[in-house]
């Protein structure tokens, strides 16, 4: 098979079980899915790491333990488990960076490492089939994905 576009009104459809989106700001599906997973987008996106409080500090000095901080880049995807609230397995929320080449390659990496599960791509404003298929083709020759136009 061969990479297949979809309509808007088959677009939230089952028929894949990973599904890459552009963040928020770019993209009115983003924002109609967030709808269906309870904001989880919209509250990830707000999310501040709190600080930790003092008496934790100084027990950590105190006992020479090394704190660990996991810094997360506003650039890193979100990955929500979505399969009781959409058709599917995974929503992933990919930062559209302007450069379809390099979004397709992030796709590409976290379609592999999910071990190729069906995959559907819902395109950035502006965006062609063609160009996708092209960058796409830099990675692999399988093309039995699905694209939904924004």
């Amino acid at each position: 098979m061969s990479l297949s576009v979809l309509s808007q009104a088959s677009a939230l459809n089952p028929g894949s079980d990973l599904w890459i989106v552009p963040d928020l700001e770019r993209s009115h599906w983003t924002t109609r899915l967030d709808w269906y997973l309870n904001f989880q987008l919209c509250k990830s996106s707000r999310h501040i790491t709190p600080n930790l409080p003092s008496f934790v500090k100084e027990v950590l000095e105190e006992t020479e333990l090394e704190k660990r901080a996991f810094p997360i880049s506003s650039n890193a995807p979100l990955m929500i488990a979505s399969d009781e609230l959409l058709p599917n397995k995974w929503v992933v929320v990919l930062p559209w960076n302007g450069d379809l080449t390099k979004w397709t390659s992030s796709i590409f990496d976290i379609w592999q490492n999910l071990k190729e599960p069906s995959l559907r791509v819902f395109l950035p404003p502006g965006q062609s089939t063609g160009n996708l298929q092209a960058a796409w083709h830099a990675h692999h020759t399988f093309e039995d994905f699905t694209v939904v136009l924004d």
